[in-house]
């Protein structure tokens, strides 16, 4: 978890999108998690995990059957928001997961996730998974969810909407803010095949969202 991704938590607790309770997935990794600044907004924290350590709570597998995940966290959920961080990308079936996820969330509940869209491979234990914005676009609509729009972001970078393409397609954020230095970022890219500051888009990019447990307003 990077400092941009807490900055992300943080900017959501200052809106009031994190309610209590509030389960985090995957806090077992390196010990990184979110509890103290989610509990200094008074909201109740929990973790979880896939294996046991002194920052769990609940252990389950969220790829797992939802009554057994249900049976684990019956004396809390349903829950008032699922953190899901940097998880995603190392599950083979992330849209169970979102499914999971959900079915775990009170009414009007709200899911904030970050992925990676553009990132280095990091296996633990393996990395599968680098996903678009369009992925949560699509996600909330076939699920009949609501997407909190603005909270849609290239973490660090802005607003997805900030970035869109000519035709108004989803576009990655370039390298520098001006057209000069897009363009000079391209050419050495072109002249000398890099793969760093010559890219044409920042090696690290995270996407981060917030989709909320109920039908879209009509």
């Amino acid at each position: 978890m990077t400092e941009q991704d807490v900055d992300y938590v943080r900017e959501l607790l200052e809106r009031g999108l994190i309610h209590g309770p509030c389960l985090e997935l995957g806090v077992g990794v390196e010990g990184a998690n979110n509890r103290e600044i989610v509990r200094a907004q008074g909201i109740e924290h929990y973790g979880s995990d896939i294996a046991p350590s002194a920052v769990v709570d609940f252990v389950f597998d969220l790829e797992g059957p939802l009554d057994v995940i249900r049976a684990e966290v019956a004396d809390v959920a349903p829950f008032g928001s699922v953190l899901v961080l940097n998880v995603l990308e190392h599950t083979f079936d992330p849209l169970r997961i979102l499914d999971n996820v959900f079915a775990l969330l009170s009414p009007g509940g709200t899911c904030a996730i970050i992925t990676p869209t553009a990132w280095p491979l990091h296996d633990y234990p393996v990395d599968c998974w680098r996903i678009l914005p369009g992925f949560y676009v699509e996600y909330a609509k076939r699920r009949r969810l609501t997407l909190i729009e603005d909270t849609l972001q290239f973490v660090g970078h802005g607003k997805v909407r900030d970035f869109l393409a000519p035709n108004g397609k989803f576009a990655l954020p370039r390298p520098g803010r001006s057209a000069a230095h897009f363009t000079y970022s391209k050419t050495i890219h072109k002249l000398f095949n890099t793969f760093g500051r010559g890219m044409a888009f920042p090696s690290h990019i995270g996407c981060g969202v917030v989709i909320r447990n109920s039908p879209p307003a009509a």
